[in-house]
């Protein structure tokens, strides 16, 4: 490795900053290596990445759709964008709807969520029970107070962001951002962008009384 001389790479006043720590000291400075981004250190992206190839591999196999999203626990129109999709590269994760409208229209919306939920504290609703709807505009009329707050309120609250909604028992309710519900009915929102988490044996109700009035999207 080859040194340099400090006083001919850094500027005279960052140069006498360093002095007062390491006069006279030969010092290694590393290099300032991006990190890697979010599923690549834990193996997730991986993870999901095959996940969708089966479901294509089993689409061309001749599965149909509503067998794929019975199997997976998907939407329907999220098997549809995998299927007729590119292989899924995801999109950059921020708080917002644009980032929730990218994740959604790259067919893996739940993945948005996912992320959204942990960052609040929160753990998703399992799988195995609860079918995820694409981003749709809910209006906020169908929406049940329950009597809380509702988690990850602090982090959301007069942030652009979806709502994370639970369906069952024909009910839908607030699962996370119960303040930010709020704030959206003083502001008179008539409806806005949310996930909806529904109970499996609900699905056909949901689909047939609900999913295909929801507008997708803004």
């Amino acid at each position: 490795m080859k040194y340099e001389n400090a006083k001919d790479i850094l500027p005279a006043s960052l140069l006498e900053e360093v002095q007062k720590y390491a006069e006279g000291k030969v010092i290694y400075i590393p290099k300032n290596e991006k990190s890697k981004g979010w599923g690549e250190a834990s193996g997730y992206r991986k993870k999901l990445n095959k996940r969708n190839a089966v479901i294509c591999s089993r689409y061309a196999a001749g599965a149909g759709i509503m067998e794929l999203a019975e199997e997976f626990y998907l939407s329907p129109e999220s098997i549809k964008k995998i299927v007729y999709g590119k292989k899924i590269k995801l999109p950059e994760y921020s708080p917002s709807i644009y980032s929730a409208e990218q994740y959604s229209n790259a067919g893996v919306g739940e993945e948005w969520a996912r992320i959204y939920l942990e960052n609040a504290g929160l753990e998703m609703p399992g799988e195995s029970k609860f079918f995820l709807s694409e981003l749709v505009k809910i209006p906020l009329r169908l929406i049940e107070d329950d009597g809380r707050e509702g988690a990850g309120e602090k982090s959301d609250c007069g942030a652009d962001v979806p709502l994370i909604i639970i369906f069952e028992n024909h009910r839908f309710r607030s699962f996370c951002g119960g303040s930010y519900l709020a704030l959206l009915r003083k502001e008179k929102k008539n409806a806005h962008q949310a996930f909806v988490f529904i109970r499996n044996e609900e699905y056909s109700y949901y689909l047939n009384n609900f999913g295909k009035q929801f507008q997708r999207g803004k």
